[in-house]
């Protein structure tokens, strides 16, 4: 039988995987999909002008991303003792005052602007069409599935 500082260990590690897997790597690729796409979109991506409004609406739809995920989120967010991971864990929030909406909204158009800007010099046009948007695909899908999977006990209803 496990002692109580290993279920409290385990259940912190849980809880770490879930927020990677469920909510980082996801979060991560979305910003990588956001920019990979503005790129292989749009003519001329390096005019300042054009990279900001593809950040504006790059931040819009990070915006509608987090509202998918309040459910799980409030759900994971209630099993955690920890303040730093709670704080972590209220980025991703969006059931906040306007004040913090706004502070997150900003700061996904200037994560999604420097996303746009490193996979443009990163990668050639060629691989940002043919290739990155499928492999970051994949890497969102098979994180999820594996975030799910491992909190599969409090998400299900």
């Amino acid at each position: 039988m496990m002692s109580r500082n290993e279920v409290l260990f385990m259940k912190k590690v849980r809880i770490y995987l879930v927020f990677v897997f469920l909510l980082l790597i996801p979060y991560l690729c979305s910003l990588a999909l956001i920019g990979s796409c503005y790129n292989a979109l749009v003519y001329h991506s390096a005019n300042a002008w054009r990279s900001a409004v593809g950040a504006f609406i790059g931040a819009l739809i990070m915006f509608a991303i987090k509202a998918t995920i309040q459910r799980p989120l409030d759900l994971v967010s209630e099993n955690i003792s920890s303040q730093l991971l709670k704080q972590i864990f209220r980025f991703f929030s969006i059931r906040r005052r306007k004040i913090f909406l706004i502070g997150n909204i900003a700061l996904d158009f200037i994560l999604c602007l420097l996303a746009t800007i490193i996979i443009r010099h990163i990668l050639p046009l060629s691989i940002i069409i043919d290739k990155v948007t499928g492999i970051i695909l994949l890497i969102m899908l098979i994180s999820t599935c594996i975030g799910a999977y491992i909190e599969y006990d409090n998400l299900s209803i």
